[in-house]
């Protein structure tokens, strides 16, 4: 008898058209919750930041909320954002440079799936990582993409640093950038810092500043001619060296972008021109959702505009 009752009763539900709304409306959650994510194309990225940890990105030129940042921090916290704005399916990985190499520190993986580990990788990526005090800069953005190279999906490369040689540095090393077709790789050369000279910060092992690199400390730039220290060289004061990085950039075939704000290695890694078509699982369990709420707001929509229209007429009366 009770399967009976229960048939009578859906046959009564399905006979009131009032009733027809929520139990479409049921229906579309239910198969919302049953859906199982789904394999989209679309446009995805795939690049390998690699920043600059020596000591002149310790300078403390960049401001978020009336706070000053060092350029490596303010670098850092742009590529943070940058995770949350690429599509799921794209890949991002990390590198440091120090001295003349740069070294990988973790492959390309897919940004949905190890969000949180993408973030927490990056937020070991500091000074403590430096294993030299020298900076080439060239040298670095050559191995940068000897690195990128040996990916097998060949990822685009974002360089971030302020330019600062250590020792004093000419040049592009073409020797060396001749085992690389120019273009070969895609990406950027992103300068970091200000344009006004800065002074270098000197650390502890504890990371607390101590004071910083004064003239006699560091190698200064040379006179060609006397062998001695050219007027003007200020090699203990840091600023963003752009026509340097821009001549890199150009040797290379590289971009080159600067570090103005917060979203711009975001804007870097999703360039359209870089864009790969690939897939990624997406989930759509939102369209039935959705559908499902347009049904219900149909349903007591009516029955709302009902009850006000009777309390008005109950007044007038």
């Amino acid at each position: 008898m009770t399967r009976v009752s229960t048939v009578l009763r859906l046959r009564t539900v399905l006979r009131d058209r009032g009733s027809r709304p929520l139990l479409g409306a049921l229906v579309l959650l239910l198969l919302a919750l049953a859906m199982p994510p789904m394999k989209v194309a679309r446009d995805t990225f795939e690049v390998v930041v690699v920043f600059d940890v020596t000591q002149s990105m310790n300078v403390t030129d960049y401001e978020i909320g009336g706070h000053f940042h060092s350029r490596l921090d303010y670098a850092r916290r742009s590529a943070q954002q940058a995770l949350r704005e690429l599509p799921c399916g794209s890949r991002v990985g990390w590198g440091a440079f120090a001295e003349y190499r740069a070294v990988m520190l973790v492959a390309p993986m897919e940004v949905c799936e190890n969000y949180h580990d993408l973030l927490a990788s990056l937020d070991q990526i500091d000074w403590r990582l430096r294993w030299g005090n020298a900076s080439e800069i060239a040298k670095g953005v050559f191995w940068a993409m000897r690195g990128v190279k040996e990916y097998a999906g060949r990822p685009d490369l974002i360089f971030v640093t302020d330019g600062q040689e250590s020792p004093p540095q000419t040049g592009t090393g073409p020797q060396m950038f001749d085992d690389l077709a120019r273009g070969e790789i895609h990406g950027w050369l992103v300068g970091a810092g200000g344009d006004t000279p800065q002074p270098i910060p000197r650390v502890d092992a504890a990371g607390k500043v101590i004071g910083h690199w004064r003239a006699d400390d560091v190698v200064q730039r040379a006179d060609p001619v006397t062998g001695q220290m050219a007027a003007g060289s200020r090699e203990h004061l840091s600023q963003m060296q752009e026509p340097h990085l821009r001549t890199i950039a150009d040797r290379v075939g590289l971009g080159f972008a600067r570090l103005d704000d917060l979203g711009t290695i975001g804007r870097l890694m999703r360039d359209p021109r870089f864009a790969r078509r690939g897939t990624a699982e997406a989930d759509l369990a939102w369209l039935p959702t959705s559908a499902a709420l347009l049904l219900l707001a149909w349903a007591f929509w009516p029955a709302a505009w009902h009850v006000r229209r009777g309390r008005k007429t109950a007044v007038v009366a």
